[in-house]
């Protein structure tokens, strides 16, 4: 077995061991998504509820596709008429994706924050105090830098978007020379799409992840994370390798367990009774993984980036000569 493989195990078992001592991150990954689709309803489908009542909509003739088209034509009818309510209900929308983003930024600032924390203090032990104060204190810059990140996915998706109208020019335009070339191309530029999708959505992915931990450990500002962290990457190009070796296990097993739970669904009257729970153990399971895998992402982080850390550096060891060694005494200058 090779070094590196040796080094992804050994600093996997390390992360599973940090998610094992804090537990309870996993059960606040679950309230949280509990809250925020109950937070659903009550803000976004209470007001849509309303507004059909007050509209005078047949909710259930949206089941049928023929009246789809009459229910569109009727809703603009009335939009001048209830143009209030349809201000309503798009500001709840609004407000609830708001809370929702909010929502899921502070847990994910109390998670990395009680993460780094065990990683700093072998003693710590999750409390919902220290939770909640990470996530206050990191909120702001973890929702900097997610802003950043989020900038960055819809520049990718962009440039894909640029490169695949592209390409189905070049087809388009090749169709009409030779079938067989435009065969080629097509297939040609299908799998270079893909390659560069992935190739992307996964170095964005691991700016995002291995960002975190280094604004975690820092306390750095969102730009300058973003700087340090690339230089992170390229100098240590196998931490990518093993956030992509963490993304294909989490895909792997989040995938197996949907289809585990396919079967649920198509057992009649029982099976949507049964699918429910099945989904809140589901959502479960995919936290826990996802906490293991960002835990390893910073205990990896934590042993291979120190070198681009010199303040921290500096820091600790100015804090250690402090508290534990004398300073040395001036030496008496010599008389002349």
């Amino acid at each position: 077995m090779s070094d590196f493989a040796m080094r992804y195990i050994a600093v996997l078992k390390e992360g599973v061991a940090t998610v094992h001592k804090n537990w309870q991150l996993v059960l606040v990954q679950l309230i949280a998504m509990l809250i925020s689709c109950v937070s659903f309803f009550i803000i976004v489908g209470v007001p849509i509820a309303f507004a059909f009542i007050i509209l005078g909509l047949d909710l259930t003739e949206i089941l049928k596709f023929e009246d789809v088209a009459y229910l569109f034509s009727k809703s603009f009818n009335l939009l001048n008429k209830y143009f209030g309510i349809a201000i309503f209900i798009l500001t709840s929308i609004v407000l609830y994706f708001f809370f929702a983003i909010m929502l899921f930024v502070f847990t994910v600032s109390g998670t990395i924050g009680v993460i780094t924390n065990s990683l700093l203090e072998p003693d710590f032990k999750f409390t919902l105090s220290a939770f909640f104060s990470e996530g206050k204190k990191r909120l702001i810059p973890v929702l900097g830098y997610s802003l950043i990140i989020g900038i960055i996915f819809i520049a990718v998706a962009f440039i894909i978007g640029i490169l695949g109208g592209g390409s189905s020019a070049i087809i388009e335009k090749a169709k009409t020379q030779e079938a067989a070339l435009a065969l080629f191309l097509g297939v040609f530029f299908s799998f270079l799409l893909i390659g560069i999708g992935i190739i992307s959505i996964l170095a964005a992915a691991s700016v995002a992840v291995y960002g975190l931990a280094y604004m975690s450990f820092n306390r750095s500002k969102a730009l300058d994370t973003l700087k340090e962290t690339i230089r992170y990457l390229y100098n240590n190009p196998s931490s990518i390798g093993f956030f992509i070796i963490l993304m294909i296990g989490y895909i792997v097993i989040s995938f197996l367990i949907i289809l585990i739970g396919t079967p649920f669904s198509l057992i009649p009257f029982i099976g949507p009774l049964l699918f429910l729970p099945y989904q809140l153990v589901t959502y479960a399971i995919q936290g826990y993984i996802w906490l293991i895998m960002l835990s390893s992402t910073f205990h990896y982080y934590y042993k291979t980036g120190s070198i681009l850390k010199p303040v921290s550096r500096l820091d600790s060891y100015t804090s250690h000569v402090t508290e534990d060694e004398q300073p040395p005494a001036h030496e008496p200058a010599e008389e002349s």
